[in-house]
């Protein structure tokens, strides 16, 4: 008996198998982030509005920021029935970049580190 338990849980013990993400999901995503204010202690500075690309690869992310590039590996966080939540870790930041991928509509959202707000990304064509 003790071994039918320990079978069924098992699984469990062992923690859940990596999820990869789908083909269909790689490719470019394009947005822009929204103006804000940024508190610098002394004065608010109003930050303009910036286009961002997202490219996700098989193994990696690419994030364009006006003119600023970052890339670095990914791994799914989690994945639910209508969403995957990527962690994105870029080499030489302390903060990594967290990607939501949505199974339906071909976007994304990048969620901004504060006080940058997030942003809604639509997939381009090839």
């Amino acid at each position: 008996m003790s071994a039918v338990v320990l079978l069924v849980l098992s699984p469990t013990l062992l923690g859940q198998e990596p999820v990869e993400l789908k083909k269909k999901f790689f490719g470019a995503y394009k947005g822009e982030i929204a103006t804000f204010k940024l508190d610098t202690g002394e004065d608010l500075v109003d930050i303009e509005k910036a286009p961002i690309t997202v490219d996700i690869d098989a193994d990696s992310v690419s994030f364009t920021i006006g003119r600023r590039a970052l890339k670095g590996p990914y791994t799914v966080l989690f994945e639910a029935k209508k969403y995957v939540v990527l962690d994105c870790k870029i080499p030489g930041r302390l903060a990594g970049e967290r990607v939501v991928v949505y199974k339906q509509g071909k976007r994304i959202s990048r969620d901004g580190l504060y006080p940058q707000p997030s942003a809604m990304l639509y997939k381009v064509k090839d």
